[in-house]
Order: structure tokens, then sequence, then C-alpha cells
């Protein structure tokens, strides 16, 4: 089964705006450009669109242009006439004629043959194509749509696209921000897959644990919102119970868990102390359960070594995506901030002042704490 999912209006600020924008031009004509990364759901933008226009009760047509041939796509555009080219046995109607009076979504536009983007420009300018093969003149009324998660602008300046039809094309331009840009937009996304495929595979999935979510919302998502949705179905096919669980998900590592795991062993216990002080306690639970097998004793250690009452009021520290010496750098500054002299600082963290400088790449002229580096 690869039925299109529903769509679903996320709540992230970044989208919001998008919806917003989309209203207040809707009923116009205007042609919208829509941008992003593969996957992250420029067709379900698309559809939007459709559904808050004039022409929500005519055809939404979508074309992926990326997968025909130059001559293929003239045809699946606009249509043949029999005889036309040697598999062309009978008439056929194009995209342009099945989406009379609605909404015509071209995916991948830049892919488009020269040839495809004259006939597109002529139609846009005229609203009259013939098929090919032909010489009828036929009107057509459509609104159209585009998307590409490549740089267009680029593809103009090699003279791959041409200047006049990406103007035309341009009218209104949507960005849509990656998934790891907006992972507010992860919850929503991921309850309505559970449904989609708790009733595709026939399971009772009731929803999924603050520790898996936390998993999901920490991840890179390079895929976007169709990888997030390849991962819950896998999930889902495969789970045992019906919550959805950190185990359901063992190929989804956020990227500093990894920074983490490679430079754990190198750090001072107090500095392992510091950075788990720092993180989520959803976020600690996670990391146990994943690396207890590995390295129990260190995360045991510093586990065991801060009690609920510290957990609760520890100093808030984002993480995600750092690298090990932007993790050491932020621990460090911290530290510093907290204590009132350097060296409490450096031994709270089980390192010489001059480390602890170096880390937090601090200076003299930053404050006037008092540096004891002689000591």
């Amino acid at each position: 089964m690869n039925k299109q999912p529903a769509f679903i209006e996320l709540p992230s600020a970044q989208m919001q705006a998008i919806y917003n924008t989309v209203k207040q031009v809707v009923k116009s004509n205007i042609p919208f450009l829509i941008t992003g990364e593969t996957g992250v759901g420029k067709e379900g933008i698309a559809k939007y669109i459709h559904e808050n226009s004039p022409r929500r009760d005519n055809p939404f047509i979508a074309i992926n242009c990326g997968r025909f041939s130059a001559e293929l796509l003239q045809s699946e555009l606009f249509g043949h006439e029999a005889g036309a080219f040697t598999s062309a046995i009978r008439q056929r109607q194009g995209a342009f004629e099945q989406a009379n009076g609605g909404i015509l979504f071209l995916d991948e536009v830049p892919e488009m043959s020269l040839d495809a983007q004259k006939m597109l420009l002529r139609v846009l300018d005229t609203t009259i194509f013939t098929r090919l093969g032909g010489n009828q003149p036929l009107a057509v009324d459509v609104h159209i749509l585009t998307a590409t998660n490549r740089n267009i602008e680029k593809i103009v300046e090699k003279d791959k696209f041409r200047e006049d039809l990406y103007y035309r094309l341009k009218g209104m331009t949507l960005h849509l921000p990656p998934l790891r840009d907006r992972t507010e937009d992860i919850p929503p996304l991921v309850d309505a897959f559970i449904r989609e495929f708790s009733s595709e595979y026939d399971k009772e999935i009731t929803s999924i644990t603050p520790e898996a979510l936390t998993r999901l919302q920490e991840a890179a998502w390079p895929g976007n919102i169709r990888q997030l949705r390849s991962t819950i179905q896998t999930a889902i096919a495969f789970t045992t119970t019906n919550i959805l669980e950190p185990k359901d998900f063992p190929n989804i590592y956020p990227e500093f868990l990894q920074t983490l795991i490679s430079i754990w062993g190198t750090l001072p216990q107090e500095t392992q102390h510091a950075i788990w002080e720092a993180l989520h306690p959803e976020t600690q639970h996670i990391i146990m359960h994943e690396l207890s097998a590995q390295t129990p004793q260190p995360w045991y250690s510093a586990r065991n070594s801060i009690d609920a009452d510290t957990v609760d009021g520890a100093e808030s520290l984002n993480i995600e995506n750092m690298n090990q010496n932007q993790i050491l750098c932020a621990v460090a500054q911290m530290r510093i901030e907290k204590f009132t002299s350097l060296r409490e600082a450096a031994t709270s963290l089980g390192i010489d002042i001059r480390t602890l400088q170096r880390h937090a790449q601090w200076s003299e002229t930053d404050n006037n704490k008092e540096s004891d580096v002689s000591a």
C-alpha cells in the first residue's frame, strides 16, 4: 500500500506563518513556488493551497517532472494524439486537461526539458495548448503550483532552466524549513502516522512513550517528514507492544548522543557529572538504556551520584548538534558563571584553571572574576 497520508496542519511558528501567507493570497491566481529539502512536505502544502482555494471542488493533479523522460513528460503534461510517437496507440489527455478548472502541481520542476519548458511558458502566456501530434488548440484554466528541492536560481544561471519561465512561476515563494528546525511538529506527525499504520497493519498501537518521542525529536531527520513516516511505519510493523518504546527505534540516535559516546571515556568524572546534570531526565533515561551494555559503570556512577532534587534543579544545557569542543566550552562557561572563582569552577570539573579557561575560551577581560592562575 502506498497511499498518501492525510494533510496535517502543524503547530510550529514557521508552518503557521506559511499557512497564514497561503490564506492571504490563495484566492488569486498567483503561481506558488514551494521550496525545501526532500521529504519536507511540499506536496502537503500544495494540497493545503488547493483545499483553501476557490478551486477546492475541482481537480488537484500532481506530476513529478523528474520521473519522466523529455518526450514522456510532454505527453504527461499536454497529452497526445494517436500516432504522435511509437507507443501512442490512442488519444490521451494530459495533466493540463485533467486539471482544467483546478490546480496543477509540478514537483521537481527544474527537471523539465527545455522543450517542455517552452510549451509550459506558452500555456502560461496564452492559456492555450495542443496535444503532441495534434493541431487543435485547447483552452485551459489551471492554477499552477511548482516545487523543487534544488537551488533553482543556480540552475537558471547555468541556462538549464528558462529565466522567463522561472519568473512566471515564482509569483509567491514558500520555503519549508527542515523538520530538524521545527521539532514541535514531530509529536502531531507521530500521532497521525501511528493512527495511519496501526490501521494498515491491524494493530492497536495507542501511543508512544515520552522517552521514545524524545529520541525522535532529537534525531537529525535528513529525509524529513518522509523519513519520519517510514520510521514510524517500520516500528509499528515490528513492535510487539501497543505502545511504541525506544527499543522500537534502534537506528535513531541524536547527534549529540553519538558525540558523548565518542568522548565520554576521555572526560574527568567531575566533567561527566556536570554534563549529566545538564541533560533532560528523559534523555538521561535513553542514554542509560542504550549505553548500559557498552559502558555501564561510568553512566551508572553518574546516575547514582545525582539525587532527584539535583536533576530537577539542574542547569539547562541544550547540546544537540554540538561537537566535543562546543560541549566542553558550554559546560566550562556554565561552571564559571556558577562559582565565585575560577579555582572553584575548575575544581568542580576536576581540571586545572588553565584547562578550564581553554575549554571556556575565557580571558581576563571577560569579567572581574578572580582567576587564581598562579595557584
